[in-house]
């Protein structure tokens, strides 16, 4: 019997935006309830509220969540004590029951006044969804942070929204998205090869971990490959050169002209045909998805939902990072973390193990570099040698250079300059020397956030490192990411 692929549950984040003041809730919940009900029966997987609890559209939303059975994602204007003051007694029982069974509830802003305070909570909704309900009477905000300036931005950033007008409940599409439910980029990655083992999956943690797994083995396969296939061009234009060059000695030189020409049109043709540029794509592709994910699971344990790299930045993963946030809600048993314990995992495998990775790759990027700038200056050297020989002889110094050997000398000299061009192009293929300074400000880096994490006492404290570290960590990935964001994605 074949085991299930290993894939993540497609989750589809459904965030809101609604007035206080309603003529009449009971339509608004029902037109609100028609929608989600909807929605629910057109995903395959999972669909999640995120809003606030906000007196009016807000609890009616999270209420209607409730009684469908969709999980939720709460945010907050401000902390629990404070948000208490705008409800009377009898909302914030309902408040507070929907706060009780929601998978999260987080205080978003940092602003000073009420009214940026929920504008930045109703901005974080529309960033943490993929479609946005608002109730809404279509008139102008009263003030900063209304549903019109929440549904203008969503707007702006392409977000769907479905509009309810607050008075008569009629319904209407903006942003119509016919792509919501397709997602290319986690069929791709879902359509790869699952690994050898089986990896037990059946825990939120688990899920992720193995799907973490299944894609940086596959990442990992693609690269190595990769950077093989792009040195063959380079030996086939030094071999087709050397080739050339050995007509000029004695026997039959139309076979080694021949052979020269076909490696030639190999180097030229070599990289089309091997796909080079499109393996490429594949390798950033799933690299990125894998570190991601790796960056995901090294924050499992904070007491916030990860943030450090969302769908602002990295649109194609929208749906792997909305399905590992919701797996992260998920894990109740990962909230309950303590500091220490999460500072003691953190650094032993993340930060300590990234260490002793830049470390290593360093040392090794360090040691290609002198054994390449070895072969290129004695093959210089030696070409040199062999040539100046022969200027010598041709001036008619006669060092003993019997003139049978003049073509052999020759052909050694050029053999000389070859090797060193092959080795200087191994050496700029392979980003050696970048990757060197590189992977060295990175373990400085590391080395010294790791003593600041090591004497952090607070969880802000500590969540602002490790997000300085997972983005130092992810940076160069999303350059790489951005490069080949409009190329086509390969489907094979």
């Amino acid at each position: 019997m074949s085991r299930p692929s290993i894939t993540l549950p497609p989750v589809l984040a459904i965030g809101f935006s609604g007035h206080r003041n309603l003529p009449d809730e009971n339509r608004s919940r029902e037109a609100i309830r028609r929608i989600l009900a909807e929605w629910k029966s057109k995903v395959p997987g999972v669909v999640y509220g995120v809003s606030s609890t906000a007196a009016g559209g807000d609890l009616l939303f999270a209420e209607t969540c409730m009684e469908l059975n969709l999980p939720l994602r709460i945010f907050l204007p401000f902390p629990r004590e404070k948000f208490r003051a705008d409800f009377d007694d009898a909302t914030w029982r309902r408040a507070e029951k929907v706060m009780a069974a929601a998978l999260s509830v987080e205080v978003t802003g940092a602003s000073e006044t009420p009214d940026e305070l929920y504008y930045e909570c109703g901005i974080e909704t529309v960033q943490q969804s993929r479609l946005l309900i608002a109730l809404w009477d279509g008139a102008p905000s009263q003030g900063l942070g209304g549903t019109a300036d929440i549904v203008a931005f969503a707007r702006d950033q392409g977000r769907p929204v479905i509009w309810i007008h607050s008075a008569t409940a009629v319904v209407q599409h903006l942003n119509q998205d016919s792509q919501l439910l397709h997602d290319p980029e986690m069929e791709f990655l879902t359509a790869m090869p699952d690994p050898p083992t089986e990896i037990p999956a059946d825990t939120p943690l688990g899920k992720a971990e193995a799907w973490f797994i299944k894609v940086d083995e596959n990442a990992n396969r693609v690269a190595p490959q990769f950077r093989r296939l792009a040195a063959i061009p380079i030996f086939c234009t030094a071999a087709a050169a050397l080739l050339s060059g050995r007509t000029s000695l004695p026997g039959n030189s139309s076979i080694w002209l021949g052979l020269g020409i076909v490696l030639g049109i190999m180097a030229a043709t070599l990289p089309t045909v091997m796909r080079l540029s499109r393996r490429q794509v594949v390798w950033t592709r799933v690299r990125t998805a894998a570190e991601i994910c790796r960056s995901c699971l090294a924050l499992w344990r904070t007491p916030v939902i990860y943030d450090v790299v969302g769908s602002e930045v990295v649109p194609e993963l929208a749906g792997m990072l909305t399905s590992l946030n919701f797996l992260n809600m998920s894990d109740r048993e990962a909230r309950r973390a303590s500091l220490e314990e999460f500072k003691r995992l953190y650094r032993a495998d993340r930060v300590q193990n990234q260490i002793e990775y830049f470390s290593r790759h360093a040392d090794r990027a360090a040691r290609k570099i002198r054994q390449y700038q070895i072969v290129t200056w004695s093959s210089v050297f030696l070409a040199g040698y062999f040539n100046l020989w022969m200027v010598l002889n041709a001036r008619g110094l006669d060092y003993g250079l019997m003139g049978n050997w003049k073509p052999v000398i020759s052909l050694a000299a050029t053999t000389g300059f070859q090797i060193a061009t092959v080795a200087g192009a191994l050496l700029i293929v392979n980003d050696y020397q970048r990757r060197r300074d590189r992977y060295r400000e990175l373990h400085r880096m590391l080395i010294q956030w790791d003593k600041q994490l090591q004497l952090s006492q607070t969880w802000p404290t500590v969540l602002r490192i490790t997000s300085m570290i997972e983005k130092a960590l992810l940076a160069e990935l999303i350059e790489w990411r951005s490069l080949i964001r409009h190329r086509k994605v390969p489907q094979k």
